[in-house]
């Protein structure tokens, strides 16, 4: 079986504000067939916009965007009512639709499967892992598909290397997602409670969580936790938050925490991830790390 991580949603209070965040600092960019009166059109027709006599579509200013890292697409998603904002879900592209929902029914018989709304076209079905982190499934090659679901992969500087769940039995998510969808197992230290496992290109971190980590702050519901990067340079990547935030510090520098003693309980479980070096947030909070 053949399986890759092909996106990420986030939930965005403004989703036009976290494109530029992003394009800014890791050169995320929209699908070229975005910007033809093509998909102003199918906007038209799939969600009910009205369309201006110029040829473009009447619509919201904070609205859906679609981008991509040059392997992955990631999706800004305008938050709606009664929805989280945050790290909200994943995709995988799977080479045999038909073969993974039967193992998802066969040895996870209370996961559960539905079908994803036909103007959804980047998805074939949504679905859950035992621990109720939603993700969507897609099989290449689906004819609806358009943008960055279809454009090649292209080899960038910056670019997501993994994404890190929480879990509560990270041991089980782990067996899930290696009997469902073949990933890799990587090799880990020995006294290293997280598991890892790799489509190829990008690695899935399971980290353990426990309420009484967060001892001493907020507590976190276990889930999506952070997105990793690598840059070219983490010393010249630091330089450019810091340009990008001082030119426009009210809408492009990351989040700084309300209490610094507090955010430093959510630091250190970050910072345990081995993969990063270099540690943010986003201008909404989601948590980031980056290594060269």
């Amino acid at each position: 079986m053949a399986s890759r991580i092909k996106h990420i949603g986030i939930m965005s209070q403004n989703a036009t504000r976290m494109f530029k965040f992003y394009e800014s600092l890791f050169d995320f960019r929209r699908a070229r067939y975005q910007y033809t009166l093509d998909y102003e059109k199918d906007l038209a027709k799939d969600f009910g916009y009205p369309m201006l006599s110029s040829g473009r579509v009447a619509t919201h200013f904070d609205r859906t965007i679609i981008a991509t890292d040059g392997n992955i697409g990631v999706a800004f998603n305008r938050r709606r009512p009664g929805y989280h904002a945050g790290l909200d879900h994943f995709g995988i592209q799977v080479d045999d639709l038909e073969g993974t929902t039967v193992r998802i029914r066969e040895k996870y018989p209370s996961v559960g499967l539905v079908q994803r709304p036909s103007y959804r076209t980047f998805a074939d079905h949504s679905t859950h892992d035992p621990e109720g982190n939603i993700y969507d499934l897609m099989q290449p090659g689906k004819k609806e598909a358009k943008g960055v679901w279809r454009e090649e992969s292209e080899k960038k500087q910056r670019t997501i290397t993994h994404l890190t769940i929480r879990a509560i039995n990270p041991e089980a998510m782990a067996e899930f997602y290696a009997s469902v969808y073949g990933f890799e197992e990587l090799d880990r230290a020995s006294q290293d409670p997280s598991y890892y496992l790799s489509d190829g290109t990008v690695t899935m971190v399971f980290a353990p969580w426990k309420i009484e980590d967060y001892l001493g702050t907020e507590h976190k519901r276990a889930g999506m936790d952070h997105i990793g990067f690598k840059v070219e340079s983490v010393e010249a990547f630091k330089k450019d938050v810091e340009t990008l935030g001082s030119m426009d510090p009210e809408w492009m520098a990351p989040k700084t925490p309300n209490l610094e003693r507090e955010f430093n309980v959510i630091l250190g479980l970050l910072k345990s991830c081995p993969y990063g070096r270099y540690h943010l947030a986003d201008p909404e909070g989601n948590l980031l790390d980056v290594a060269d």
